[in-house]
This record gives C-alpha cells, sequence and structure tokens, in this order.
C-alpha cells in the first residue's frame, strides 16, 4: 500500500495545476483595440470587418459589440472589473453560442479561429482578446496567463513589453497575447511662459482650462427649466475644422482679463508627444501587463505562466526566443491565475487541515481514546493516489475543484473507517478475539460500505466522462471524487483492519515497556456465542 501510495503521488508532478478548470459555457467576452490615435470612424470599419468574421461561424447565436468610450460612471469597461478607462479606439464584444453538445466545434476553437482571421484581414488591430465567461468566481479576472513589468520610464515599459510580447506569440502554449497598453497616443504639452502669461493677467490653469474646453467641448448653462418638459444638452466647442493641425492649437484664442483676445502661441510653446493608451499601477508602481490564455489539452496556467517568465529571462533557443536585457529597477512579476490560484490552494489547505483536526478530536472522543482515531486518519492519504492518477488519466489539472473533491473524499473515507472500526471495537467489547472481531466486522460493513460508494458513484460518472455545458469546469472534482473513491475505497478495506491490529501492538507495547503490564482489551459484555 506504500507503493501505491507513493506511485499514486509522483502523478501529481505530471498534472500541473491551475486556479479553476476551463469551461465551454456557451458565452464569451472581448476587447478589440486598435492602433492609438484611431478615430471613431476607423474603429467602426473595423468592427464591421469583425462583425463579417463572426458570422462566418454559424457556432455564434448572438454577438453585442459595443464601440467607442464612455464615461466613469457606466459599468462598461474592457475586462469588466476597472482595470482601464474605455477608449474611443476600442470595442467590447459578447458572444453567445449554442449549446456545446450541438456543434462540433469548441468555443475555444472559434475563439480563435476569428482571433487569427482578424489579425490578418483587420488593418491597425492592435489588440483583439476574447474570453471565454467561465462557471467561477474568476471569469472577470483579466486573463489568466499575466505578468506585470514593473519600473518608472513608460518608454523603457513599452521597449520590455513589446520584448515580452514578441517572446509569448513564439509559445504554442500560449494563446491570445497581448500588451494592456502601448504608447502612440497623440499628446500635446503646453508650457507656459510665466511672464508673459502673468503680463496678461493669465494662469497655466486657466489657460489649460481654455484650452480643454476649446478642443474638446464644454456643457452650456441652464439658467432655465420648463416643468415637465426634458431639454437637450448643448456641447459647445471650436468647430472640428478648427482643431484638426498644430497650427489650429496654437492660433486658439484665449479671453485675457479684461476680455482682451490673444492667441495661444503668444503665451506658450506647444511641444508634440506621444502618450500610453493607459497608465497602470501595481504596487505604487507602474507596471504595463503582458496577458493570454492557454488551453484544454495543453499546459494548464501555472505552467504557461512560469514558461513565459523563464523564456522572458533566460531565453529558449529551441522556440528562437533571446533573453530580454532588464535595466537595473526593471523586473517582471506573475499575476493572474497564478497569484489567486496560490492563495486559494494556501486557504483551502488550510481548511482542510483545521477539519481534520477537528474530526480527530471527534473521533477521540467517540472511542475513547487517542490511538484509535490514528488508524482512521491513517487511511486519508491513500485516497491521494485515486485522486492523482485519475486527474492524470483524463488529461487535467490539479486545481481548487480539485481539492474541493479531495474534502469530500475525506469526509466518506472517514465514513468508512469508522463504519469498520466501530464494529471491530463492538465484537471485542464483547469478548471476541481481535483477529475474529476483524474477520465477522469486514463482512459485515462491506454491502453498506459499497451502497454508499455505488450512489456516489452513479452521480459523478457523468459529471466526470460527460458533462453538460457549465458543468465541464467541475469536471475534475468529479473525476477526483470517483478516482479517490475507488482507490481509497478498495486500499481501504485492507489498510483499516491491518491499522488496528498495529495499533493494538502498539498499545501493548507502550504498556509493557513504559508501565510494566500486560494489556488486554477490556470486554464490556459476555461474547454470545
Amino acid at each position: 500500500m506504500i507503493a501505491v501510495l507513493i506511485v499514486g503521488v509522483t502523478f501529481y508532478y505530471f498534472i500541473g495545476s491551475e486556479m479553476m478548470p476551463l469551461a465551454d459555457t456557451g458565452q464569451a467576452v472581448g476587447f478589440m483595440e486598435m492602433e492609438p490615435g484611431t478615430s471613431y470612424r476607423g474603429t467602426e470599419d473595423a468592427v464591421k470587418r469583425l462583425e463579417t468574421i463572426i458570422a462566418k461561424h454559424p457556432e455564434v447565436e448572438k454577438a453585442s459589440i459595443e464601440i467607442g468610450a464612455e464615461s466613469m460612471f457606466e459599468t462598461w469597461s474592457p475586462f469588466f472589473t476597472g482595470y482601464q478607462m474605455p477608449q474611443v479606439s476600442g470595442a467590447a464584444l459578447m458572444l453567445t453560442f449554442s449549446d456545446k453538445d450541438q456543434r462540433k466545434k469548441t468555443i475555444f476553437d472559434v475563439m480563435d479561429a476569428i482571433h487569427r482571421e482578424a489579425y490578418l484581414t483587420v488593418p491597425g488591430l492592435r489588440r483583439l482578446q476574447i474570453k471565454e465567461m467561465g462557471s467561477d468566481v474568476m471569469a472577470t479576472a483579466a486573463a489568466p496567463i499575466h505578468v506585470n513589468i514593473y519600473g518608472p520610464d513608460l518608454d523603457v515599459l513599452e521597449r520590455l513589453g513589446r520584448e515580452v510580447e514578441s517572446a509569448a506569440l513564439k509559445m504554442p502554449e500560449l494563446f491570445q497575447p497581448s500588451r494592456t497598453w502601448s504608447m502612440g497616443l497623440p499628446d500635446y504639452r503646453i508650457k507656459v511662459n510665466p511672464q508673459r502669461a502673468q503680463e496678461l493677467g493669465l494662469s497655466p490653469e486657466s489657460i489649460s482650462q481654455q484650452a480643454y474646453y476649446a478642443l474638446r467641448g464644454g456643457l452650456t448653462s441652464e439658467f432655465y427649466r420648463l416643468p415637465n418638459l426634458r431639454q437637450n444638452t448643448i456641447l459647445l466647442r471650436y468647430d472640428e475644422a478648427d482643431r484638426q493641425t498644430d497650427q489650429d492649437l496654437e492660433n486658439l484664442y484665449l479671453t485675457a482679463s479684461g476680455g482682451t483676445q490673444v492667441p495661444l502661441k503668444s503665451v506658450a510653446t506647444i511641444e508634440r508627444h506621444e502618450a500610453p493608451t493607459a497608465i497602470e499601477h501595481d504596487g505604487l508602481r507602474r507596471v504595463m501587463g503582458v496577458t493570454g490564455y492557454y488551453r484544454i489539452g495543453n499546459l494548464p496556467s501555472m505552467d504557461v505562466v512560469m514558461n513565459l517568465v523563464a523564456n522572458a529571462y533566460g531565453g529558449n533557443k529551441k522556440l528562437g526566443i533571446e533573453p530580454i536585457n532588464f535595466p537595473p529597477g526593471y523586473g517582471m512579476e506573475m499575476r493572474g491565475d497564478m497569484t489567486q490560484m496560490m492563495d486559494s490552494f494556501r486557504r483551502l489547505m488550510n481548511g482542510l487541515f483545521l477539519a481534520l483536526g477537528l474530526m480527530y478530536l471527534v473521533l477521540v472522543i467517540q472511542f475513547r481514546g487517542f490511538l484509535q482515531p490514528l488508524q482512521m486518519i491513517a487511511s486519508l492519504p491513500l485516497e491521494l493516489a485515486g485522486v492523482f492518477i485519475a486527474l492524470w488519466l483524463a488529461s487535467q489539472a490539479f486545481s481548487t475543484v480539485s481539492i474541493l473533491g479531495i474534502i469530500v473524499l475525506t469526509g466518506m473515507d472517514i465514513t468508512t473507517a469508522v463504519l469498520i472500526i466501530d464494529l471491530i471495537m463492538k465484537y471485542r467489547d464483547r469478548g471476541i478475539p481481535r483477529d475474529e472481531a476483524i474477520l465477522r466486522a469486514c463482512p459485515d460493513r462491506l454491502r453498506p460500505i459499497l451502497m454508499t460508494v455505488g450512489i456516489t458513484l452513479v452521480v459523478m460518472l457523468p459529471i466526470a466522462f460527460a458533462p453538460k455545458t457549465g458543468l465541464d469546469a467541475y469536471q475534475p472534482l468529479a473525476m477526483a471524487v470517483v478516482g479517490g473513491l475507488l482507490m481509497g475505497t478498495i486500499l481501504s478495506l485492507f489498510d483499516i483492519p491491518i491499522m488496528h491490529t498495529y495499533v493494538d501492538d502498539f498499545t501493548k507495547w507502550v504498556n509493557k515497556v513504559f508501565l510494566g503490564r500486560d494489556w488486554t482489551w477490556p470486554v464490556a459484555e459476555e461474547r454470545d456465542e
């Protein structure tokens, strides 16, 4: 049994780990972003091309696409988590697929096909990422594969981000890699001449406000409102023909004190720069994120993100990836599923150990001693062999739902042990010798144990091998329960009686060596012949 346990646990190193299993729920969300500076009309044309691509796939039943920017008070955002504000050159999409039992392609095949064709046919496309709407609480995360490149200078972050993205594109196990932002957004910096501005009675604040409202516009004041009538709001700004070039900005007229009109270039100089499409921070540090996805049948998320970090720092000659030189003060950290998974694993394992401790204390009270419950707790590791072997055979990774399956198995395995040990102790209380009590108790308890295991298998087998839409995220839970039950029950039927004899012999040895007496099982009632 020890050999079976060692072999079974060894399979853990071949299955990998992930936060939550991928699920074909029939819905997906995505975000499309054009190159910085793309107009709304250019974005609209790109979205129409994307709609044509989506329409080629009969598996997609509905598609909802939103274009452009909204205010900060809206609920819409690229990742639905408030990571970034929307942009004029961006669009969000939501796709609804037919039931997975009615189509030949999976949701992942369709999403990747749309992604590939869009990058080949849509000009000016900077980023397109489509993500399944999973059935777990992490479905709203930016991406399961997520690394943050940190450092103080935005231009250096842009360069490092491009190099990491280039490395990610060469990794066959990483899908749809992209950067969360990029440089290139047209930006004008106005440097005010303090002396000249003071002569005209202008401050840098008043100059910036007038320039902002002239170009971006402002809502007119409402001095009178008619009752029970919704009035139109007027946006007032320069005509489009007067706000297109650098010269238009320089010739922008400012109102000085006394109502004097002066051009902007008379009090300030204008410099053109490139700005990032978004500025992200993580732990008070400026960062650029490189995100991506993994797929069923490939490496799980934990292995993919570790490979990405290893390839970025050390390179990979086989894939043609050169090591990236991170200047002092710059580096890369893992986010996404990796950090969430480690935190979730820690909490679940703490809960499991706490539950085992409480169960042990309950068994101590029930069986009137500290040694007898040990034989039941000692049988729990045997189920892990079945769990890891079953996950390996099903090509599934170890995840949070797998741990939930182990927690379920723990309760069932303790029940099996209690049923057998309780009857053995009752027989011995009646004066039946130990070996005879074991031989009589095990067959008597075999039927209820097999009935409990059989009912559980009947419920779990459909989820383990043929889950319906949305339930495939919990397939590893069912597979862990099935494998753990089959292996754990078979081994427990041998292990529990053997452990009882070991505990009994150990009790006799302790009494003889340390207490100097021969110990026998206390008989509470007469034996029935």
